[in-house]
C-alpha cells in the first residue's frame, strides 16, 4: 500500500512537473480552513444527442444506431430525452462478455483489495510495464497531473482563463461568463488567510449571479447542494485509510476514485475506497487517468473495466475517462498532447467510448479542461453524448470544451479539506449541475417467476431534493414503479417451465425544470431463478 510521506509525495510531484519549460508548483499540504463542496455525479440530461466518431482519417461516424445519451451537448431544462444507460445488452450478454487481454497484462482482474504492491503494477505484468509503474509511482498516485492540479489549487495561472471563446470563436454564452473571477492566489501565498478568504468572495460571486457554487447551500433552483469529491493513492499519506463514514457524516454525496492509468497502474486503494465509500452511501465512479500514448484507447477502455473496480448495478455511476495534460513530458519527450495529432486523439477517444459503451452499456464520463480538449482534439464536437466533467478554477461559469454547452459536474478546486480524508488542504472538490437528473442505471436484473420484487432506482437528483416523475416501459407484468423510484410488485409473467424470458426496460424521470434522464437494462425472469440479482442473470438461466 502507498506509504509515502506527505512531504515526499510532494517533493517527487514537484521534481516531475516540468510543464511547457515552467515547473507547476504542487502545494504542500496545510491545515488551511475546510473549502465546502456542493456536488455530485452524473448522467446527464438534454436533447437527444448522435455522438459521431472521427475514424482514423478524421471523417465522422455513427457511434452506435441511435447514439443518444442523458446529457452530453444539451441544454438543461430543455425537455428533450436521451439515454444514460447508453447501448442494451441482454444478461446473458452481460454475462459472456470476455475482455480481449493485452500480452503482459498480468494477472486478470478484478483484483481483491490488499494484492497489489505499492506501486500499482499489476502482479505477474510485463517487466516492461512493472518498470514503467515503478518509475512513475510519485505521478500516478496523484489525482490528475501536476500541472492541472496547480491550476486547480489557483498556484499557477489556469491555462483556461484565456478561453473567453468557444472554438468556433464566438463568446461562450451558453454558460455564462467565461471570464474568470478575482484570483487572490494569484498574487498571494496559497493556502493563507487572504488566498482562502479570496476564493470564498468568488465563490460569492457565483452565489449572486445564480450559479451552482462551491459552497454548501440551497441552489437557485430550490434543491439542495449535494456534495463530492474525488480521490486517488494520495489521499491514504503514511498509509492511512480514508474513514467514508466521516466523509459522510460532513455531507458529501458522491465520490470518484482513481483507478487506473494508461494500462500499467492500479491504484492500490481504488476497491478499499469505492467498497467503503458505497457501504457509506456514497454514489461512485471509478475513473481511468488516459495515456494516449502508451496503447490505444480500445486497450486501456478494456483495462479500465478489468482493474479499476468498476461494477454495475447501485450506487455505480458511469466510469469516467481522465483525460487531460501529458503529466510525463519531460520523460517521454512529448507535449501536453501525448504527440498526438488532433486526429489521432478523437480516434483514441472514440476506441475509449466506443469500448466502454459495449462493455458496460454506458457512455463514459469525460472529464477534461476546455483548454486540453480545444487544443489536443482541435476543438472535436464529436462527443457531446458523454457527460462532460470539467475542471475549472477561478471562474464564474467554466469555460465549455468544444462539443458541451452544458457541464453535469465541475471541478472547481485542488485544495480542498474533508473530514476523514489525510490531505488536508489538497482534496479534489466538485459541483454537480442543478436541474440534471441523473438517473442511476441499476444494472440488468433477474427474479424467479411469480416473485416479489423490490428494486430501488437512484438518481442524483433525487439527492438533490429535486421532485422527479418516473416512467417505465418494458417491465415484467406485474411490476410498476413508484413516485419514489421504486419498482415493487409480483411478477405475473406467463412463460414456460424451463425457458427464462427477458424484458427489455426503459425507465425515465423527468424533473419540475423538464430535463429528462433515461436508462436501459434487461429484466430476466425464470422458473429456476434464485430471488437474486448478483450479475443480472439467473443461476439457472
Amino acid at each position: 500500500m502507498l506509504t509515502k510521506s506527505r512531504g515526499a509525495i510532494a517533493a517527487c510531484a514537484l521534481a516531475i512537473a516540468a510543464v511547457g519549460g515552467s515547473v507547476a508548483v504542487i502545494r504542500a499540504a496545510s491545515s488551511g480552513p475546510t473549502v465546502a463542496a456542493s456536488a455530485a455525479l452524473p448522467s446527464p440530461v438534454g436533447t437527444a444527442t448522435t455522438a459521431t466518431v472521427p475514424s482514423s482519417t478524421g471523417a465522422g461516424s455513427a457511434l452506435n444506431g441511435n447514439g443518444s445519451a442523458d446529457g452530453g451537448s444539451s441544454n438543461a431544462g430543455s425537455g428533450g430525452t436521451g439515454t444514460a444507460g447508453g447501448q442494451h445488452r441482454s444478461p446473458a450478454a452481460a454475462a459472456a462478455a470476455v475482455l480481449s487481454r493485452s500480452a503482459g497484462q498480468g494477472r486478470p482482474g478484478p483484483l481483491p483489495a490488499g494484492s497489489l504492491p505499492a506501486d500499482g503494477a499489476v502482479p505477474g505484468a510485463s517487466p516492461a510495464l512493472r518498470a514503467l509503474a515503478a518509475a512513475r509511482a510519485a505521478t500516478t498516485a496523484l489525482p490528475h497531473s501536476p500541472r492541472l492540479l496547480a491550476e486547480l489549487a489557483g498556484t499557477t495561472p489556469s491555462a483556461s482563463a484565456s478561453a473567453t471563446a468557444s472554438a468556433s470563436g464566438t463568446p461562450d454564452t451558453g454558460n455564462g461568463s467565461a471570464t474568470p473571477t478575482a484570483r487572490a492566489t494569484d498574487t498571494t501565498a496559497a493556502g493563507s488567510p487572504a488566498a482562502e478568504a479570496a476564493r470564498a468572495a468568488g465563490a460569492a460571486a457565483a452565489a449572486t449571479a445564480g450559479t451552482p457554487t462551491p459552497s454548501a447551500g440551497t441552489a437557485a433552483s430550490g434543491t439542495t447542494s449535494v456534495p463530492g469529491l474525488d480521490v486517488a493513492g494520495y489521499q491514504h499519506q503514511n498509509g492511512d485509510a480514508i474513514s467514508w463514514s466521516r466523509v459522510a457524516a460532513a455531507g458529501y454525496k458522491f465520490a470518484a476514485v482513481k483507478g487506473t492509468e494508461g494500462d500499467y497502474y492500479v491504484n492500490p486503494w481504488a476497491a478499499t475506497d469505492l467498497a467503503q465509500a458505497k457501504a457509506a452511501g456514497f454514489d461512485v465512479s471509478p475513473y481511468h487517468f488516459a495515456i494516449p500514448n502508451a496503447s490505444t484507447g480500445t486497450q486501456q477502455a478494456q483495462y479500465a473495466v478489468e482493474y479499476s473496480g468498476y461494477a454495475a448495478g447501485g450506487r455505480m455511476l458511469p466510469l469516467t475517462l481522465d483525460i487531460e495534460y501529458d503529466p510525463y513530458v519531460s520523460t517521454d519527450h512529448s507535449n501536453e498532447c501525448y504527440g498526438l495529432t488532433a486526429g489521432q486523439m478523437t480516434t483514441w477517444i472514440a476506441g475509449f467510448v466506443s469500448q466502454t459503451r459495449s462493455l458496460t452499456g454506458q457512455y463514459p464520463i469525460i472529464y477534461t479542461t476546455a483548454d486540453w480538449w480545444d487544443t489536443c482534439t482541435g476543438g472535436s464536437t464529436a462527443f457531446g453524448a458523454d457527460p462532460m466533467w470539467v475542471a475549472a478554477y477561478g471562474f464564474i461559469r467554466p469555460p465549455m470544451p468544444a462539443g458541451w454547452s452544458t457541464w453535469t459536474l465541475w471541478q472547481y478546486t485542488s485544495s480542498g479539506t474533508v473530514p476523514g480524508v489525510d490531505s488536508p488542504g489538497t482534496t479534489d472538490l466538485d459541483i454537480f449541475s442543478p436541474g440534471v437528473v441523473g438517473l442511476i442505471n441499476p444494472g440488468d436484473q433477474a427474479s424467479r417467476l411469480h416473485a416479489k420484487v423490490s428494486v430501488a432506482v437512484g438518481s442524483l437528483g433525487a439527492l438533490a431534493h429535486e421532485a422527479l416523475t418516473y416512467s417505465a416501459a418494458g417491465l415484467p407484468p406485474g411490476l410498476t414503479i413508484g413516485a419514489n423510484g421504486v419498482i415493487t410488485g409480483t411478477d405475473t409473467s406467463t412463460i414456460g417451465t424451463l425457458l427464462p424470458k427477458v424484458y427489455r426496460v426503459t425507465l425515465s424521470a423527468k424533473n419540475a425544470m423538464g430535463a429528462r434522464s433515461t436508462v436501459a437494462f434487461s429484466w430476466q425472469v425464470s422458473p429456476a431463478c434464485q430471488h437474486s440479482l448478483a450479475n443480472g442473470v439467473c443461476p439457472a438461466g
